[in-house]
């Protein structure tokens, strides 16, 4: 493999790094969010729902029937969904990638200083480690194409102008 084409798959991998770092930090936010919204709507509806039953609230005893059974599919969704650990599990792989990120950084900028070899090594080394920090990430929080395009577009922005690549 030629020098060039080192130095061209280091830029690449360096790109692809900090995308899926930001990607999966938008991501693990997004989860977040939604579970702090359902936890605030269980928290809310389920005080309306046994103030209305234990109040004279001038509601209807259907209505608080209507908010148990929104919170409890939204407490079901809550638990099979896992809002949660899903937002933790991508909040842990943008570290690891974050942190990738900053090697594939030391070696776009040394690339020129050391040999074919050790580009390659180090290359080999940097593309398992990004694997294994995106392995326990489940596949479906990988589909978000247009989240995709938008952490791609500032990770080309903000790296091609750190670099002038």
């Amino acid at each position: 493999m030629d020098a060039d084409q080192l130095r061209a798959e280091v830029w690449y991998g360096l790109l692809d790094a900090e995308r899926l770092a930001r990607y999966y930090d938008a991501v693990a936010a997004r989860l977040q969010h939604w579970h702090l919204a359902m936890t605030a709507f269980v928290a809310t509806g389920s005080t309306g729902a046994v103030a209305s039953l234990l109040f004279d609230t001038g509601l209807p005893d259907w209505v608080a029937g209507l908010l148990v059974l929104a919170v409890a599919a939204v407490t079901v969704w809550m638990s099979y969904y896992g809002y949660a650990s899903l937002a933790a599990t991508a909040e842990s792989a943008a570290r690891s990638l974050s942190a990738l990120s900053l090697e594939w950084r030391e070696v776009w900028l040394r690339v020129e200083d050391m040999d074919e070899a050790e580009v390659a090594g180090r290359i080999s080394e940097l593309a398992s480690r990004s694997n294994q920090a995106t392995a326990h990430v489940p596949a479906r929080l990988a589909g978000h194409r247009r989240l995709n395009e938008r952490c791609a577009s500032e990770t080309y922005q903000v790296v091609g102008n750190q670099y002038g690549a």
